[in-house]
């Protein structure tokens, strides 16, 4: 019985995937009184500073104050972190990863899936990589027992540059 494999995404997709659902959540702060949640301020208020006035000891400096709960005025608010430092981080690497965008890849696909020795894994790798090189569609294909021939690497090539218009 053969394993469903799922099946193999390019990384323009997975960059639009990851873009969309980072984008909905975002980080808010949560009073820690009343348990009311509320959004990042997008700049930081200047803390008051209060000017000590000769002849008035005892009243001790409470620090700079945060923003305030809009619910209650309470100045204890948490932050709430709700996307992780993990997800920032893949986000960034597939964005600095991925070439081409997925209208691209998906026509990339479509012109080298029909190839022989070409299935839907290999035709994300050649989309995720976008080959310009005869070496580098036999770096795709390195692990596999067979080597491709001259014409089905020039077709691999052709596709790529004339989708990317390279």
């Amino acid at each position: 019985m053969e394993e469903l494999q799922p099946k193999p995404v390019t990384l323009g997709e997975v960059k639009e995937l990851l873009e969309k659902e980072l984008s909905v959540r975002e980080n808010k702060l949560r009073c820690v009184d009343c348990g009311s949640f509320q959004s990042v301020p997008d700049v930081e208020p200047e803390p008051e500073v209060k000017e000590s006035v000769e002849g008035e000891e005892g009243e001790e400096d409470e620090g700079p104050k945060g923003p305030t709960c809009d619910s209650c005025g309470s100045e204890r608010m948490v932050l709430i972190e709700q996307i992780q430092y993990e997800h920032k981080l893949a986000l960034d690497h597939v964005r600095l990863l991925s070439q081409s965008n997925p209208e691209h890849s998906k026509a990339i696909i479509e012109k080298v899936i029909d190839l022989e020795h070409v299935d839907e894994y290999y035709a994300a790798k050649i989309a995720d990589i976008l080959p310009m090189h005869p070496d580098d569609v036999r770096s795709i294909f390195a692990r596999e027992r067979f080597s491709l021939g001259r014409d089905e690497i020039d077709s691999i090539i052709s596709a790529v540059r004339e989708i990317t218009g390279a």
